[in-house]
């Protein structure tokens, strides 16, 4: 997408266009997740934005996407995934059962 020329003031920083937003729940825990991908401009690079972390009682701090920029849409969403589920698991497997209260809100996300 081409970038709108009232966008391409020096002052205007960040641009990025929304190409998608998905929800999913993870396992038992209630409540839906929220992702929205978006295109740089000028760029094939993907960011994302998530309404919520993941923090079960074995993690002392939530689980956070370690890069914000990705080669594709599969990529990112992979990376936010792949890390909730791990560590969704792996409280599972020592003895915790699952609770909405695993997820924590973002801040970042309206």
């Amino acid at each position: 997408m081409d970038t709108p020329a009232a966008l391409r003031h020096p002052l205007i920083h960040q641009q990025r266009f929304l190409v998608t937003e998905m929800s999913f729940q993870l396992g038992e825990i209630s409540i839906p997740i929220r992702i929205r991908c978006y295109r740089e401009a000028g760029s094939e690079r993907v960011t994302c934005e998530q309404s919520h972390y993941l923090q079960t009682p074995l993690q002392v701090e939530p689980s956070f996407e370690s890069s914000d920029d990705h080669a594709s849409i599969d990529e990112a969403i992979a990376a936010i995934t792949d890390e909730m589920v791990t560590q969704y698991q792996h409280a599972e497997a020592d003895g915790y059962r699952p609770d909405d209260g695993w997820l924590l809100p973002s801040r970042d996300f309206d």
